[in-house]
């Protein structure tokens, strides 16, 4: 396994806002019942209209939320999910040392894809870079930006479906932390190495779902941190999401799919400014930043709407988990994962 260090200058983004097209008294409180789409054809179509019933949203407790998603994807869509997206590409950068992926890229792609674009961001500026590639980002949700670069666009689709773009197609896919969203790993990679050129790359960047990592005792048992991986892990489990998978097995399931050259890069990146190392440090600072919005937007529609905990106590939990980061008396890291793998020229 390779192990990568942590250097590099701090990365700024403007985010990229996409008002909501939602009515103001849109329903308020969604549930799987209520929410869940109606059973999707196997064989989807790989472009869907943008029509007002996919860019439905709905409403609770204050956060926005793209309906037709419910069931498969519970974090939230709203301009604070979105600048909370855009700052975690601005990690990823700084975590990297600027760079914006791993794969060993001789020469432009001619065809991208980019799973679970989110915002958009990292399709943009990977655009921008290689300007002879054409980069198509694909998400559930219709949260990417109206303008785009020439050689980019966005389409809407279940990344779980049955994929109709041409087989052997793209010459680098990168997918990164959609695991909260994947129901079907293998289906999932296997989808990719179909539709990977001979040669082509892929990329893997997710991290950790069931547990914090903390080296000298100081999280105890009964940690805020605890009881929220706990909650989440469950509430993930319910909908159908297995929180548990780790890098080896995401490398097994990439060699399984047919993938060969598999590298592997684990990153310890610490939550809170605990640590002395300088660099470790920044990236915990980042890391903090985000925290304030990512223990609410991966724990608080999963655990209330699929966990069975009351919005009231799940709020508690993650007020306290937010809290305990600012303090840094208990020194907590989480791993990033990020597994490169080609599928064979012949």
């Amino acid at each position: 396994m390779a192990t990568s260090s942590l250097p590099g200058e701090p990365v700024t983004s403007e985010p990229n806002i996409h008002p909501s097209t939602a009515p103001a008294d849109a329903p308020a409180t969604p549930t799987p019942e209520t929410l869940a789409p109606e059973p999707a054809s196997d064989v989807a179509s790989s472009t869907q209209s943008l029509s007002e019933s996919i860019r439905e949203h709905v409403y609770e407790n204050g956060r926005r939320y793209h309906k037709a998603s419910w069931g498969k994807y519970a974090m939230p869509t709203d301009d604070t999910e979105l600048d909370r997206l855009d700052f975690t590409h601005a990690f990823y950068l700084e975590l990297l040392d600027g760079k914006q992926y791993l794969a060993p890229l001789d020469e432009d792609p001619a065809h991208v894809l980019d799973c679970g674009t989110g915002t958009g961001i990292w399709a943009l500026d990977f655009g921008d870079e290689h300007p002879e590639s054409k980069v198509v980002g694909v998400d559930l949700a219709p949260i990417q930006p109206n303008w785009t670069a020439p050689n980019v666009c966005f389409e809407l689709d279940d990344l779980e479906n049955r994929w109709t773009f041409d087989q052997n197609h793209f010459g680098f896919i990168h997918s990164r932390n959609i695991a909260a969203g994947i129901k079907n790993w293998p289906r999932y990679l296997t989808q990719m190495y179909r539709h990977a050129t001979p040669g082509g790359w892929v990329e893997i960047v997710e991290h950790g779902l069931s547990t914090f990592y903390c080296d000298d005792g100081t999280m105890p048992a009964d940690s805020p941190f605890q009881i929220y991986m706990s909650a989440m892990s469950k509430s993930l489990e319910n909908m159908g999401v297995n929180p548990h998978i780790e890098l080896e097995d995401y490398r097994r399931m990439l060699e399984d799919a047919g993938f060969v050259n598999i590298q592997t890069h684990s990153f310890k990146t610490p939550i809170g400014t605990w640590p002395r190392n300088r660099k470790l440090r920044r990236l915990g600072a980042i890391i903090s930043e985000l925290s304030n919005q990512g223990f609410e937007a991966y724990g608080r529609g999963v655990m209330t709407g699929f966990g069975g905990m009351g919005d009231e106590e799940a709020m508690r939990i993650i007020a306290e988990c937010v809290r305990m980061v600012k303090t840094g008396e208990q020194h907590i890291y989480n791993q990033q994962w990020h597994l490169i793998a080609q599928k064979p020229r012949e």
